[in-house]
């Protein structure tokens, strides 16, 4: 019968001692060494990977969304601005409930009081004929004065929103003229020139109102618990800081020089 062969060399070997088993026996405690080691990095590794991946992921959204941002931003014509850096912006809550009331509201002293301070107590500024130029605004045939205050050249020109605050004025005034008319001003003038005041300002608030096209949105409410619904305008909004703008203003005003014409 065929014998079974078994090689027992190696569990009949004798140990290894001296230099040749020292050698053996460290190379067998390092192999333990770094597998146990590598059992406990490993869980260590995974988290670093993930965490790598996440930032990865957090930069890319990142980076896509500064571009569209980017994007937008540069598609938006701008011209140039004298009062850019008094620019502020702000949520502002509209106070517009369904019975109108409030400082601005009505006719009186106190009342024309609040709209002088955000109107007729601001003046008029200056800008060199390079700011002129860089506004698309025309110099040639453009008011031109000299600043009493510092002796130099320049246009007297206007910010915008004291004009548009002047109009509804105006249409306030109007609306209370038996009261206004007797005190002198815009209501007492001539029915012709009055009329044609008022017909320019009404075109320039629908200009200006169509030309920012709020899209701001209000709902509809029961203010006096009788089934018939009302617009609710007080809706918090993103405004431009208008006390920020006035100073602006009022630190730029150029008092009218002896010479100069009205306006």
């Amino acid at each position: 019968m065929a014998k079974v062969y078994r090689d027992d060399s190696l569990d009949e070997a004798e140990p290894l001692t001296g230099e040749d088993g020292a050698i053996g026996r460290v190379w067998k405690s390092e192999k333990v060494y770094l597998e146990s080691r590598l059992r406990e990095l490993r869980p260590r590794w995974i988290w670093f990977a993930h965490a790598v991946l996440l930032s990865i992921s957090i930069g890319s959204l990142a980076l896509s969304l500064y571009i569209r941002l980017s994007t937008q931003s540069n598609s938006i014509p701008v011209t140039y601005l004298p009062a850019q850096s008094a620019i502020k912006y702000e949520i502002k809550q509209f106070d517009l409930p369904p019975v109108p009331e409030g400082p601005f509201v009505g006719k009186g002293p106190e009342v024309d009081a609040s709209w002088d301070y955000i109107t007729n107590s601001i003046g008029d500024t200056m800008v060199s004929r390079e700011e002129m130029i860089k506004m698309n605004l025309d110099p040639n045939g453009a008011l031109e004065i000299t600043d009493p205050a510092t002796g130099k050249r320049g246009f007297r020109v206007a910010i915008e929103v004291f004009h548009q605050l002047h109009c509804l004025d105006l249409l306030r005034q109007s609306h209370y003229k038996s009261h206004y008319a007797p005190l002198g001003g815009d209501t007492a003038a001539p029915v012709h020139d009055l009329t044609g005041h008022l017909d320019h300002c009404i075109d320039a608030l629908r200009q200006f109102v169509m030309c920012q096209g709020d899209v701001n949105i209000f709902a509809f409410r029961f203010p006096f618990n009788d089934g018939d619904p009302w617009p609710d305008y007080s809706t918090p909004r993103v405004c431009r800081n208008y006390e920020s703008i006035r100073k602006w203003a009022v630190d730029h005003t150029v008092a009218q020089g002896e010479d100069e014409p009205e306006h």
